[in-house]
């Protein structure tokens, strides 16, 4: 019997009729009489007699509709499980993005997307920028988050926010920064102070550098550390001062202060994809949640 041949068998079984059967599975009664007449050629016996005008199932029909019943659930759970991957009700998320991601921005993010796609399971990895490629192109996720760009051919980018760099130095300082403070009187501040910086394959660290070349500041006391967490723990402990996101500075917290590094340091979030397979339904929401806090957030 085909797949076919056990909707129709059971929707028959089911009803009693062929009239019945045809107006629950939206066939012609012609046509559920045909595919009932091809099992029982194929199967070589008959699957129902008619016993006053009424359809009767044969012993061996009985036996059939036991054990197909339990085929015909799981061939009704496909069909659920195929239209809500279509739809993004249900199925895996694999997220790859850099701590400073994770410690901020994600848990948003996920508790957003969670509640909007209950039955959807998210994974993530926690990685470091040079990582985010290879997770991508061996399909290992389906999504990577990452501050500014990752060069790679087989890798695609979908720009999800723009802010600025801030310096986030102790609590102390909040009556320096409290109205304001001149680019070169951040400088000579942050001078005075060591830096917490984190390792060299952190995009927010080689922007920072970048800033530092250009404004002919060489940062002092440097304890370098390899996420961002660690990074403003130990600033609101007083070590010294750390560059963070513009989500991080958003969520601000009594122990540290925050400024926009001067001139402006711009700051992007991207999503990023594996250039030759076709972002998921799921990749593409998460990206659009992510997006959507951002704004909110900034």
């Amino acid at each position: 019997m085909r797949l076919r041949h056990i909707e129709v068998f059971q929707a028959v079984m089911e009803t009693g009729s062929m009239s019945a059967a045809a107006r629950l599975i939206h066939l012609t009664q012609s046509a559920v009489s045909r595919s009932v007449a091809n099992a029982e050629l194929q199967l070589g016996y008959p699957l129902f007699h008619r016993v006053g005008g009424r359809l009767v199932p044969t012993t061996e029909g009985l036996a059939l509709f036991e054990e197909s019943s339990a085929i015909f659930e799981r061939l009704e759970s496909l069909k659920r499980t195929a239209h809500n991957l279509k739809s993004g009700e249900q199925g895996l998320l694999r997220i790859a993005a850099i701590p400073a991601v994770c410690h901020k921005l994600l848990p948003d993010a996920l508790a957003r997307f969670h509640r909007a796609h209950p039955n959807v399971t998210c994974e993530v990895h926690t990685v470091h920028k040079r990582q985010i490629a290879a997770e991508l192109l061996t399909r290992s996720v389906d999504l990577g988050l990452d501050y500014y760009t990752i060069t790679h051919p087989g890798v695609q980018s979908r720009s999800l926010g723009v802010g600025p760099l801030f310096a986030m130095l102790p609590g102390r300082h909040s009556r320096a920064l409290a109205h304001g403070i001149s680019p070169a009187a951040l400088i000579e501040l942050l001078s005075t102070l060591p830096v917490v910086a984190l390792t060299d394959d952190d995009p927010l660290y080689m922007a920072f550098l970048r800033y530092c070349e250009h404004q002919g500041f060489r940062p002092t006391g440097r304890l370098l550390v390899q996420t961002s967490q660690l990074a403003e723990e130990l600033v609101a402990r007083e070590i010294g001062w750390t560059v963070v996101d513009f989500r991080t500075a958003a969520m601000r917290r009594k122990d540290v202060v925050v400024t926009p590094l001067q001139p402006y340091v711009e700051c992007s979030m991207n999503a990023f994809f594996a250039k030759n397979h076709s972002p998921t339904l799921l990749a593409r929401r998460m990206a659009d949640t992510v997006k959507a806090v951002l704004k909110e957030g900034v």
